[in-house]
């Protein structure tokens, strides 16, 4: 018994030697193997992504049909083409008695007030139907005033047109509908500035709020 415990005491005491001079150089180790391995580990090539398998059957239908919807989304639509007006003559015979001239003024020989003449005078006997040259929007429709019986007709696409100097109107008010070559009204000398002419039509057509020649839609 007294063998084991003196062999005992001396395997403790290299034991406690040994843990003394190399423990650190122990530790050091281990710490150098764990961070091996973990780098080891982080390096690994990742998991393959797993790949989206196309659709079969319907659902390749319904997936087609879904593009095809975002590429028409994507596409722009293009814009409707208008056609063009067409405009007829607002009398049976053209006749002009006096023409369109926005730049210089005209004296009245009837008041004696000078003012453009950015209209037409168009010969007309007292009665003549009157008719729309296009199809519109009636906007105003007045027998009183310096402008005589008058009509003002929207035409679309900036277009408005004032039928002025008649001597009476057909049956129409604001916001009726009007179709091309409807009977409007009825020729006179209406317009006070122009009570000394023959009879007429005074035609006033504005684009886009500027005046233009009525004969140049005519002519179109």
């Amino acid at each position: 018994m007294a063998s084991i415990k003196s062999a005992w005491k001396a395997f403790a005491a290299g034991y406690t030697r040994f843990v003394e001079h190399q423990g650190f150089m122990i530790i050091l180790m281990a710490c150098i193997g764990v961070i091996a391995g973990t780098a080891a580990w982080t390096n690994q090539a990742p998991p393959p992504l797993l790949q989206p398998t196309p659709p079969v059957g319907d659902a390749a239908s319904v997936a087609q049909l879904q593009q095809q919807s975002l590429r028409d989304a994507a596409t722009p639509t293009p814009a409707p083409t208008v056609a063009p007006l067409v405009f007829q003559p607002p009398l049976e015979t053209i006749s002009v008695l006096r023409g369109f001239d926005a730049a210089r003024m005209v004296r009245s020989g009837v008041t004696g007030l000078w003012q453009l003449h950015d209209a037409v005078d168009l010969r007309c006997a007292a009665g003549d139907p009157v008719r729309a040259m296009a199809a519109g929007t009636v906007t105003a429709a007045s027998t009183k005033g310096l402008m005589g019986a008058t009509v003002t007709i929207d035409h679309g696409q900036g277009i408005t047109a004032q039928y002025a100097g008649m001597a009476m109107l057909a049956a129409l008010r604001e916001g009726d509908p009007v179709e091309a070559g409807q009977t409007i009204g009825f020729g006179g000398n209406g317009v006070l500035d122009e009570t000394d002419m023959e009879p007429h039509l005074h035609l006033r057509v504005t684009r886009n709020g500027t005046a233009v020649d009525p004969l140049t839609l005519l002519q179109n």
